[in-house]
């Protein structure tokens, strides 16, 4: 950022203390602004309403100049659960919209004593949660019952079984508890929290107190494939919700603990590195970026937050459109199957309360972010002349204070808004999404040793 540029957002930063209910003032300030048009040969711009928008706007815009440079577009700032969109962009790149992960489940012959061996191999599949778990211990009580199996020696998992897991309580698939969203993520995932959540699962559930399970173990995926090449077993699988659901449920609800298993399922930090540097050659002077979910690694030691320029996240937008304009599947994708889309008709997102004048009704598909030192709020405008993808990234000074800073955000997307005519987008919003659907079901795979009943 020049010198120049320095003092412009001084003096906006100095400008921007605003009368609060309790005696201390509200502060905060704009970091960055931009969008750009869905045009050939179009550049990301800044965002700075005229004099005569911000006289007809509210008291937040009026009073607070945004002076947003093109310096400031390269800049990189917190972005905090904007980061989802950029996971649910590589995702979309790499595996596709339609895409299921896929969990099998191996059972080996009934030995005399009538027990048997079961293991789990795992897809690292993002909402694995206490719906999938009562569905498949159901169905494997109907498997042991046909080969006479009365009991389970050991029930092993490999290390792509995630099973989020907080005390006393699962995270729910595609409806995950609300303890779960704004917590730090890392703490409720990991290798201590599948076995817990397993026998929690098979201790609590109608379905899992119906089995009987001697020993749970983890058995590494490289290791369990020598032993099935010993041990004649059957094999099932069953596949989740397609992903584009998935997405669209975190980030309707901002969930922090499945978008940051997918980014590991991807790849993690390097391969994100090496596929944003692919895809639209940007590096690390563009993105700096841990996770998937935006929320701190380490925020009480050594903190570091994913950092994005405002002009980074806006080509990403603009690709992640592309792609789901342009994907040849069973059905047509758009945005809205990913994202929360403006208006009154979805059943919620993060940003329903702000978006819900009609104007926004399917013209807007947007995601926001709350941290410490970060609120943001990106996304796409249908209008006449073609999309329109922005990012807006403000600094709070205070995480208690972040509603302000979200209105002020507000008016400017309106103030955008209205210098385009909006064009409304075909969409249905479709509700709540269930967490199995028929693929759920058990198919057995036909193989060698498939014939052992």
């Amino acid at each position: 950022m020049n010198v120049i540029s320095k003092s412009l957002k001084s003096l906006a930063a100095a400008s921007i203390l605003l009368a609060a209910p309790s005696a201390m003032a509200v502060k905060f300030s704009m970091n960055a602004m931009c969008y750009l048009q869905d045009k050939k040969d179009a550049q990301v711009r800044p965002f700075n309403p005229t004099e005569s928008e911000a006289a007809r706007s509210s008291k937040w815009v009026r009073n607070n100049p945004t002076n947003v440079s093109e310096g400031d577009l390269h800049e990189k700032f917190r972005i905090a659960s904007l980061s989802k969109v950029l996971v649910s962009h590589w995702a979309i790149a790499k595996l596709g919209p339609e895409y299921r992960f896929t969990t099998k489940v191996h059972i080996t012959p009934t030995n005399s004593d009538k027990s048997c061996f079961v293991h789990l191999s795992g897809d690292q599949d993002i909402f694995f949660g206490i719906e999938i778990l009562s569905s498949t211990f159901q169905q494997l009580r109907k498997v042991m019952d046909e080969q006479n199996c009365e009991r389970i020696s050991q029930l092993s998992y490999d290390e792509n079984i995630v099973i989020p897991f907080k005390s006393g309580r699962f995270i729910m698939q595609h409806r995950e508890d609300s303890g779960f969203r704004g917590s730090d993520p890392d703490l409720f995932y990991g290798p201590i929290t599948t076995p817990k959540a397993l026998k929690e699962a098979l201790a609590k559930t109608k379905s899992g107190q119906s089995l009987k399970v001697e020993k749970i173990g983890k058995s590494l995926a490289s290791a369990f494939a020598e032993y099935k090449n010993t041990v004649p077993m059957r094999t099932f699988s069953f596949k989740s919700r397609p992903l584009h659901m998935m997405l669209r449920e975190f980030n309707i609800y901002s969930s922090n603990v499945p978008p940051n298993i997918l980014f590991e399922k991807l790849g993690g930090r390097e391969a994100y590195k090496s596929f944003l540097a692919s895809r639209l050659s940007m590096g690390d002077m563009q993105a700096d970026v841990f996770n998937g979910s935006g929320y701190p690694v380490n925020p009480n030691t050594d903190r570091k937050d994913n950092m994005v320029s405002c002009s980074t996240f806006v080509r990403v937008v603009q690709d992640l459109d592309t792609m789901l304009t342009n994907y040849k599947g069973v059905r047509r994708f758009q945005m809205a199957d990913v994202m929360g889309v403006g208006g009154t008709g979805e059943t919620y997102t993060t940003f329903k309360s702000l978006y819900a004048a009609p104007m926004f009704h399917n013209t807007l598909v947007a995601k926001t972010g709350s941290a410490n030192n970060a609120i943001t709020f990106g996304g796409m405008i249908s209008t006449a002349e073609g999309d329109l993808y922005f990012g807006a990234f403000t600094n709070p000074e205070r995480y208690q204070e972040l509603y302000q800073p979200r209105e002020y955000i507000r008016d400017l997307v309106t103030i955008m808004a209205k210098r385009y005519q909006l064009k409304k987008f075909d969409y249905t919003q479709i509700g709540l999404m269930s967490p199995i659907d028929d693929m759920a079901k058990f198919k057995e795979e036909k193989n060698l040793s498939s014939s052992l009943k």
